[in-house]
C-alpha cells in the first residue's frame, strides 16, 4: 500500500485549514478527527472529495496542535488504504481539463487532452491553436497545473508532449516508373 498524500492548505479563516488528500477519499469523518473533537482540539471536521475540513477549537492554534490533526488523519487515511487505479485517476483528471481547460482552449481553435499519467506526472497534447502557441507555456503553467494540482496534488509536474513531425518527400515520382 502506498503512503498517503496529503497537504494542508490556509484559507481565509484562521481557525480552519483544508487538507488535501489526493486520491484517498473518506466517506465520514474518521474515529481519529472524532477523538480530537472529543478532546477539544477541533471544533468540527468535514469530509469532501478529495479534501478533509478541520476546525480548530477554542483557544488551540495550528503551531501546537496541527501535528496532531495530520497524523489523525494520516492514520485515518492510512487505514482506509482507498486508492483510486491509475485509469480512475486519468479519467478524473480527463473530467478536470474537460471542465475547467478546454472551453478556454477551444475558445481560441485548439484542444488540450491527458497523453499519460505517470509517477506524478501529467503529460497533455496540445492540438489546434494550442500547438506552437507562444502562450502555450502559460497555459499549461497556470490552468492546466492550478485546475489538476488543486484536485491532485501529487501531480507535481505537468508537461506537454513533444510535436509529431511529419517529414514530406520533395523529390518527384514519375507516373511512368
Amino acid at each position: 500500500m502506498s503512503v498517503p498524500l496529503l497537504h494542508p492548505q490556509a484559507t481565509d479563516d484562521p481557525r480552519l485549514v483544508r487538507w488535501l488528500t489526493g486520491t484517498r477519499q473518506l466517506s465520514d469523518v474518521p474515529p481519529q478527527l472524532g477523538a480530537l473533537i472529543d478532546q477539544g482540539v477541533l471544533e468540527r471536521a468535514e469530509v469532501g472529495p478529495g479534501e478533509v475540513r478541520t476546525w480548530l477549537g477554542v483557544n488551540r492554534s495550528w503551531q501546537v496542535d496541527g501535528p496532531r490533526v495530520r497524523s489523525a488523519l494520516f492514520d485515518a487515511l492510512s487505514a482506509q488504504g482507498a486508492d483510486v487505479s491509475q485509469q480512475e485517476l486519468r479519467d478524473e483528471i480527463e473530467e478536470i481539463l474537460a471542465r475547467d481547460v478546454s472551453p478556454i482552449a477551444a475558445a481560441h481553435g485548439g484542444a488540450i487532452k491527458v497523453h499519460s499519467v505517470r509517477d506524478g506526472v501529467l503529460t497533455v497534447e496540445l492540438t489546434g491553436a494550442c500547438l506552437g502557441c507562444p502562450l502555450s507555456g502559460r497555459t499549461l503553467g497556470d490552468l492546466v497545473t492550478r485546475s489538476v494540482q488543486d484536485r491532485f496534488p501529487q501531480i507535481r509536474e505537468v508537461k506537454a508532449t513533444k510535436p509529431r513531425r511529419t517529414w514530406l518527400s520533395l523529390s518527384r515520382k514519375s507516373s511512368g516508373q
